[in-house]
């Protein structure tokens, strides 16, 4: 085995934990969670989680649960303002656990541990042999 070889099988490796970390970390914030639907309220800089640079953005949310009307940040951290998406309709994963911050659903952590997956086995597979 070749350095170069050796080095896509530790590339390998390494996307394989990345990708699975990944979906690990979405299934621990949804478990216990009921899926719900909300209606974006606003859209602004949440200024405690906000770093220099990191965007920051993130929706204020209003939804019913347990049959009471709550209103709760999702844990988003778009790069610009969405502001124009307000009195639209998302589903958001409410876990009674945090009441203070809801989970957006959307398919953009499967598809980001999916490609870190198949990244590292193409890695392993084909650059590494």
């Amino acid at each position: 085995m070749t350095g170069l070889q050796l080095f896509y099988w530790v590339l390998g490796i390494i996307f394989i934990i990345l990708g699975v970390a990944c979906e690990l970390e979405k299934r621990k914030t949804v478990l216990g969670a009921t899926l719900v639907t909300a209606r974006i309220v606003k859209c602004d800089k949440d200024g405690p989680t906000t770093r220099k640079g990191s965007g920051g953005y993130r929706y204020t949310v209003e939804f019913e649960a347990d049959g009471v009307l709550r209103r709760a940040l999702t844990n988003d951290a778009f790069w610009m303002d969405h502001s124009r998406n307000s009195d639209s309709l998302i589903q958001v994963w409410y876990n009674p656990a945090t009441p203070h911050l809801v989970e957006r659903k959307s398919p953009e952590a499967e598809i980001l541990s999916a490609l870190f997956v198949l990244l590292g086995l193409g890695c392993i597979l084909w650059l590494g042999i």
